[in-house]
């Protein structure tokens, strides 16, 4: 997969899973980026800070502490 199509894919869903995490992890050390793909990361970058992009692995542990008694 490219790394282009991974963030495409996240943007679409609002969602990125522990999973694409990873993928875009090592898409990003072994891809060579061209504008498009700045392009994507920064649209990706701007959902993460604004909240618009939920990151599935910190909602999991948000939930697992309000679940969880203390």
């Amino acid at each position: 997969m490219k790394l282009l199509d991974a963030i495409r894919r996240i943007l679409a869903t609002r969602l990125i899973t522990p999973s694409q995490e990873r993928q875009i992890n090592q898409l990003l050390w072994t891809s060579e980026l061209g504008p498009y793909e700045y392009d994507a990361l920064e649209q990706l970058v701007d959902g993460l800070s604004s909240g618009q992009i939920v990151v599935l692995s910190q909602l999991e542990r948000a939930v697992s502490h309000v679940v969880s008694p203390a």
